[in-house]
């Protein structure tokens, strides 16, 4: 922890907990797996020998399809990003958070049971199935997206804020790279494996998140937004390790 206090420059009369504030805001950064992973995955899909096979007409891809199988992720994207707001002003960040990564496993449940197959008919619902999975965990990830900078720098004190909301963007280039490597452990097996595991992958990434906001309260600002001071009082005292009668937290 003090290597990480170095990193981040944290002054000396910094008041609370100086690790909690630090591993929260990079706990929550975490979102960005689920961005980074999810994104880089399907390049290397649409290029396995199985896929091409079961869920082409030709064997292989045309630019259209790959655009579109590749790119509607965004449109989902950002239909969550603009409707975020409904569940982070409403219900808080945090719930905002759970009902993100729900809306993303629906997504990831549709895209690993899409099958393809030999016919047409079975290519084309394969193919549909897929789009339409990839745009529902479109719009889960475009609600993270939107939430985690908020949690972030709602619940981090001030002299870490920027450095963990940047920590986002680093967290979706570590899910880029986890779905390179995921992709060349599977795109030489010669059945539904070979695209099947990176997609289903991705609970595991939503369950670490999930598992984790468990333990995380409430912001602090949404808390006053409401009106609700004591449970306010109580959420900053937890994010900084500090008595709920300490003049900080007041």
């Amino acid at each position: 922890m003090g290597i990480l206090q170095y990193l981040f420059k944290a002054e000396e009369d910094v008041r609370g907990s100086k690790p909690r504030a630090i591993l929260v805001g990079m706990f929550v950064a975490f979102g960005g797996v689920l961005f980074g992973y999810d994104t880089g995955t399907i390049s290397g899909i649409l290029t396995m020998d199985y896929v091409t096979k079961n869920f082409t007409n030709t064997g292989a891809f045309t630019a259209s399809e790959t655009s579109l199988i590749t790119s509607i992720l965004s449109a989902g994207t950002f239909c969550g990003a603009m409707l975020a707001p409904l569940a982070t002003d409403t219900l808080g960040r945090r719930p905002g958070l759970f009902i993100s990564c729900f809306i993303f496993c629906v997504g990831v449940i549709l895209q690993t049971a899409a099958a393809g197959g030999a016919t047409p008919k079975e290519v084309t619902s394969g193919q549909v199935l897929l789009i339409v999975g990839r745009v529902i965990a479109g719009m889960g990830v475009g609600v993270l997206s939107a939430i985690v900078p908020l949690y972030q720098s709602e619940a981090a004190p001030k002299w870490i804020r920027g450095a963990v909301v940047s920590c986002y963007q680093w967290a979706i280039t570590i899910g880029l790279l986890l779905a390179s490597c995921v992709n060349e452990g599977t795109q030489r097996r010669d059945n539904s494996g070979s695209y099947r595991i990176p997609i289903a992958l991705q609970f595991l990434w939503a369950l670490i998140l999930i598992v984790g906001m468990i333990f995380l309260p409430e912001t602090p600002r949404f808390h006053v937004k409401k009106g609700n001071t004591e449970k306010a009082r109580t959420s900053l005292s937890k994010l900084r390790g500090l008595p709920l009668d300490d003049k900080y937290i007041e």
